[in-house]
């Protein structure tokens, strides 16, 4: 049975509050010798974005993890790939990533600089292919150490989430391209994820952090995943990725199949219930946006989380009374959904790419909503085409490296 350990520290919390708070989560499962052996060689995957500490895994978290394994005689590695646009070596210099490494007794590893191993998927639903640092395919495990946080297209990112640091941004750009949530299932099949560390210190919601005071360990990713879902307030069956992961038999999302530890299921829930309206965005769904557009129909087939919420905030952001003076026309979005003779359509998402020529499309999966914005403004006349946030993003990534 999957395992999950709670763990409270003051909200306001010392160096050793940190310390003594991650080694008795991890002693909840067992100790680390539950986990690795002498001579095992571990990534230490933590969650660094940029050259801030905004939304980052605390430091004290990344050292005391490492230096637990380092302590019973593992080779430890941190390792990271930061945020699509960031020169990878500033921003480890920076957060003195090689310092706290160093004072551990571990080494790091800059994934962007490190060696690929291209990866085959067989029956991908997301990208064919991975292209992978080497030193985590070499790894005998993964611990990964995410923060509890609300992300724009997964509505969560925690440890499976926090494994797209091990694949490089060009990869990336394919992956939120092909499928998002299926390539982040299927590149968590390929990984040996062991134990996941969720640093829940500070909880980053939709529009700003809080103190939370939480440590969330786990020897099951989808299930330690499942328990900081619930935490946050949501329904961890509604995050594809992870249900998904689940279907791919990587672990446990039912919550009563989980064994819980230091805290009751029932408490919990009702402290998610409390936390939900910092996590989840409060956004009503793009039909009940729409109704005073009545020159749009909105066709909706098996819409995902992802695409769903960025059309809203697409409505949103360019308003109802905007698009009711415009056309007529019909927004298609979601599996099986088809587009309408007599209408300018904008058809959203990857999965319907077979009627990109019947109206304008909005490519990846899920969608962004600046570029379904844009769609809808190109149907209003107010521009004349797509500019993919993905192409801007290009612009700025680090070239001629291994993994960038």
């Amino acid at each position: 049975m999957a395992k999950v350990s709670v763990v409270k520290v003051p909200r306001k919390c010392f160096d050793e509050d940190v310390f003594s708070g991650v080694r008795n989560s991890i002693e909840l499962l067992g100790g680390p010798e539950a986990f690795a052996k002498h001579g095992d060689k571990v990534v230490v995957k933590p969650n660094i974005l940029d050259a801030t500490d905004v939304g980052a895994t605390d430091p004290r978290i990344i050292y005391v993890v490492s230096k637990i394994f380092r302590d019973i005689g593992c080779d430890v590695i941190i390792g990271e790939n930061p945020l699509v646009g960031t020169i990878s070596s500033e921003v480890f210099e920076k957060m003195r990533i090689r310092e706290i490494a160093e004072k551990a007794g571990a080494r790091f590893v800059d994934f962007r600089r490190d060696e690929q191993v291209t990866v085959e998927i067989p029956n991908a639903r997301g990208c064919s292919t991975l292209r992978i640092a080497k030193t985590v395919i070499d790894a005998d495990f993964i611990i990964s150490l995410p923060v509890m946080k609300h992300h724009g297209l997964c509505n969560v990112t925690l440890g499976l989430k926090n494994m797209w640091g091990v694949i490089g941004p060009t990869q990336r750009r394919l992956g939120h391209l092909n499928s998002l949530n299926w390539t982040l299932a299927e590149l968590n099949r390929i990984l040996r994820v062991r134990l996941t560390i969720i640093d829940g210190l500070i909880g980053v919601g939709y529009s700003e952090s809080f103190p939370l005071g939480l440590i969330i360990a786990g020897d099951d990713p989808v299930a330690t995943d499942a328990i900081a879902c619930l935490r946050m307030g949501f329904n961890p069956t509604s995050i594809e990725h992870i249900r998904y992961a689940h279907e791919l038999g990587l672990g446990e999302i039912d919550p009563t199949k989980i064994e819980l530890v230091g805290i009751t299921l029932e408490q919990l829930i009702k402290e998610g219930k409390a936390a939900r309206k910092m996590f989840v965005m409060p956004l009503a769904k793009p039909a009940r946006l729409l109704k005073q557009a009545r020159n749009v129909k909105l066709v909706q087939g098996d819409v995902c989380s992802g695409c769903e919420k960025k059309l809203s905030i697409a409505i949103k952001k360019i308003g109802v009374r905007q698009i009711a003076k415009g056309p007529k026309m019909a927004i298609v979005i979601g599996r099986g959904a088809k587009p309408l003779d007599g209408r300018i359509n904008i058809i959203i998402g990857r999965c319907l790419q077979e009627y990109r020529d019947k109206g304008i499309f909005v490519d990846y999966c899920p969608a962004y909503d600046p570029d379904i914005q844009q769609a809808i403004e190109v149907a209003l006349g107010k521009r004349e085409k797509i500019t993919y946030l993905w192409d801007e993003l290009e612009q700025k990534m680090e070239k001629g490296l291994p993994g960038s």
